[in-house]
């Protein structure tokens, strides 16, 4: 594209500078690629007009044969930049079969524009002061001129409209000239060079002022890295700052090791567990590490700091825990599927003692850890609806159970929350609403008043603090998701399909179109949409463009209507329907009440009906509803279990399968599996449940509706396994070298298409808190 004129074009919290090309977001740098930047700027400038993809393309790619493939990636990298407005929609919206347009309101600026308002005003002032002063000064004030001539590289900076008198004297008469005239002219300029230093100081001064009521210097943060081999998770800090323990997820399983922080030497602890080491904690003083089985309403165990048998503390665990401060109690969340509730409970470290402080009934929840305040007086935890964004951080007065919700940002997800010593304080790994991944924060209790500590695009959700605060641990993580295409299912044959750094392409979403194209999940900024594209990866295709914060897991009818699809476009997670195309967006159901949910819908064979997993009041369960829409009804009729996960129709309409999840106590096997049930699809039968080692709760139906798909693994690889749904051992397809999120048989059996990629995570210490 050819040089753009020295302009800048404002829109919400961000100013397009085309002389610089560069993006600033408030007072943050955002670096484009030259031909994303080249496609926002022809956006912006038609201020709201459609521009075609012909038009884009050519423009961009002048000297260029690129596939429109291209384009649609220029816009994605700018979705997921931009992210949303303030009214919650996307800056870029795509009008079918035409374009693009921006649809936010911009403001162009010329070159002259780009002080602001307050900056001009603030040096007219000291200009006008400056003249008023100057008319009463004597001329022993003034300066000449060549001293004038060195206070600016700049002969223009002190141009003025108005001319001096000129001097009438007669030829050879030499007169003396008064110096009052430059004294005024220097002394202005002087004063004018100190209304803009000081303008600029207030500017400056304004801009901190305004950024530290919200983000902590994070300059002064001094970061140090104590891990680099990509598979460590649960790193946590020792009370007295000196040792580091964390879970490596090695080949097979995860193994429990101690670092010292200052030598940087390690040792394994515990060896390799096929039930896992999750939310590690230190005991108060220091002499015992506590440890939970990484599956669901897992056990809490006690081992020494180097090593023991474990001692179980607690069972049936379904969150993070931590000790209140004289060492002598833990705090946990238990799920009680039998009465559909979350419950907060607190047991003594020897196992006795357990009571239930207070609990949530469905579809309330607490999620994430709960925090002990430093005086043992009240807990900290996370809480909201169920499958919902959004959630509230709440005080629980140990005593009595009383909840007080605090004052916090609009977050979409918190993962964890600690309280500082002094107890004025909390740290947060959270997730803001209009961001793509998790952060770390300091929030003031109880006036709310936050701070930030990290502002990148990786993302945390795991911290750790040691007993003086002074030292913070925090896992930073990064996961990839990338399409793989297996043509005739032969992993010798994978091709793959989509590229990019920060990718999570069909990690929530994957199947296949009747004409052969592949439609999947794609993250975009902090909005998740559907995308369609070519089985070579071409011709990418956005389907729900501008259509709220999550689009996940479709499902397409077989005579190729339809797509239906989770959308939280309305408020709440409900199913919705489009055509093949992406046109005519239907919802499908509403919920009596606001508290119920829809998710994970399923179309029968002849496609005129949608199974999908109700949630709400009572347990969750399997109900159907006409594609044409209207009242939904109720399919499963389970005896002391509920339905989740997932819902998959077998091809010959006879089958539902999901997962089972029992509301009664179960013994539970030396290596997790995950239960699996298959109900006939009128309902009214006991189910065939299979207890499998699954990685997600995901299946997929055989063509000929004998047996089912599932993936499986170790921590660092995977495997498609099959599994005959007269019972039996599963029998193993495929063997991948990382991790599988989500995979799709095309309609004649014969290819694959994969989400697959790797998950990253490493410790680093952050030290000088604010």
């Amino acid at each position: 594209m050819s040089q753009p004129v020295n302009k800048l074009y404002e829109f919400g919290a961000f100013r397009l500078d085309t002389a610089e090309r560069v993006l600033w977001r408030d007072e943050e740098v955002l670096v484009l690629p030259p031909k994303v930047f080249d496609t926002l700027l022809m956006l912006v400038k038609k201020e709201g007009g459609v521009v075609s993809k012909s038009e884009l393309m050519d423009a961009i790619w002048a000297d260029a044969f690129v596939e429109e493939s291209n384009l649609s990636q220029n816009i994605y990298t700018l979705r997921r930049t931009l992210g949303i407005d303030e009214q919650g929609k996307q800056f870029i919206e795509t009008v079918p079969r035409r374009g693009y347009r921006f649809a936010a309101p911009v403001r162009a600026l010329g070159a002259d524009e780009v002080t602001t308002d307050n900056e001009k005003q603030t040096k007219e002032s000291f200009i006008n002061n400056a003249a008023t002063s100057l008319a009463a000064e004597s001329p022993a004030s003034s300066l000449n001129s060549s001293s004038l001539a060195h206070t600016t590289n700049d002969p223009q900076a002190f141009a003025t409209p108005q001319t001096l008198p000129s001097s009438s004297a007669p030829e050879g008469e030499v007169r003396p000239r008064s110096a009052l005239p430059y004294a005024l002219w220097a002394g202005l300029g002087v004063l004018i060079l100190s209304a803009l230093g000081f303008g600029i100081y207030r500017f400056a001064s304004r801009r901190v002022d305004r950024s530290e009521s919200r983000i902590a210097p994070i300059e002064q943060l001094r970061i140090q890295r104590l891990t680099d081999s990509g598979d460590v998770v649960y790193p946590t800090i020792s009370p007295d700052g000196k040792w580091l323990a964390y879970v490596r997820l090695e080949e097979e399983q995860g193994s429990l090791w101690v670092k010292q922080i200052a030598t940087g030497s390690s040792v394994q602890t515990l060896p390799p567990s096929s039930k896992g080491y999750g939310s590690l904690a230190f005991s108060p003083d220091g002499s015992y590490l506590f440890f939970r089985e990484e599956s669901d309403g897992g056990a809490i165990y006690q081992t020494s700091v180097f090593g023991s048998t474990p001692k179980k503390v607690a069972d049936s665990v379904w969150s993070g825990f931590s000790f209140s401060p004289d060492g002598k109690q833990v705090a946990f969340v238990r799920r009680d599927a039998g009465r559909n509730a979350h419950l907060l409970m607190l047991s003594n470290t020897d196992g006795s003692g357990e009571r239930e402080l207070c609990t949530r009934q469905s579809p309330q929840d607490y999620r994430g850890n709960p925090a002990w305040s430093p005086d043992g007086a009240t807990l900290v935890v996370a809480a909201g609806r169920e499958q919902q964004i959004s959630p509230k951080l709440v005080t629980i007065d140990v005593s009595t159970g009383k909840e007080i919700e605090l004052k916090t940002p609009q977050w979409r997800a918190v993962s964890r929350v600690l309280w500082m010593p002094s107890g004025k304080h909390l740290i947060v790994a959270a997730r803001e609403i209009n961001e793509p991944s998790s952060q770390l924060w300091m929030i003031a209790y109880p006036d709310g008043e936050v701070r930030r500590l990290t502002n990148d695009l990786e993302a945390y959700f795991w911290i750790s603090l040691s007993a003086d605060g002074r030292m913070l641990v925090t896992r930073q993580q990064k996961i990839i998701s990338h399409l793989w295409l297996l043509p005739d299912g032969d992993i010798k044959k994978a091709r793959q399909l989509t590229f990019g750094g920060r990718n999570l392409d069909g990690y929530v979403g994957l199947a296949w179109l009747p004409d052969g194209r592949i439609l999947f999940s794609a993250l975009g900024g902090h909005i998740t949409d559907l995308h369609s594209m070519n089985a070579n990866g071409d011709n990418r295709v956005e389907m729900t463009s501008n259509a709220g914060q999550d689009n996940t897991y479709p499902t397409v009818s077989r005579d190729g209507r339809y797509i239906v699809f989770t959308s939280n476009r309305s408020g709440t997670g409900q199913i919705w329907r489009m055509d093949i195309d992406g046109r005519n967006q239907k919802q499908l159901t509403f919920g009596e009440q606001q508290s119920e949910r829809a998710q994970s819908a399923a179309l029968s064979p002849d496609g005129t009906e949608v199974f999908f997993i109700k949630r709400g009041p009572g347990p969750a369960a399997i109900w159907k509803v006409s594609i044409e829409g209207g009242p939904p009804v109720p399919v499963s009729r389970l005896t002391n279990a509920t339905t989740e996960g997932f819902v998959s129709i077998s091809p010959d309409g006879r089958w539902l399968a999901y997962r089972h999840v029992s509301t009664q106590p179960e013994a539970r096997s030396e290596i997790p599996t995950m239960r699996i049930g298959v109900l006939p699809t009128h309902g009214n039968a006991d189910p065939k449940l299979f207890d499998l080692s699954m990685r997600r709760p995901l299946v997929q139906w055989s063509a000929n509706s004998a047996s089912f798909d599932y993936s499986a693994g170790t921590f660092n690889s995977s495997s498609l396994l099959r599994q005959p749904l007269a019972g039996g051992e599963s029998q193993k397809l495929l063997d991948f070298p990382d991790r599988v999120f989500s995979f799709a048989w095309a309609p004649d059996g014969k290819s694959l298409v994969v989400a697959r990629g790797k998950q990253q995570g490493d410790a680093l210490l952050i030290t000088n808190l604010p």
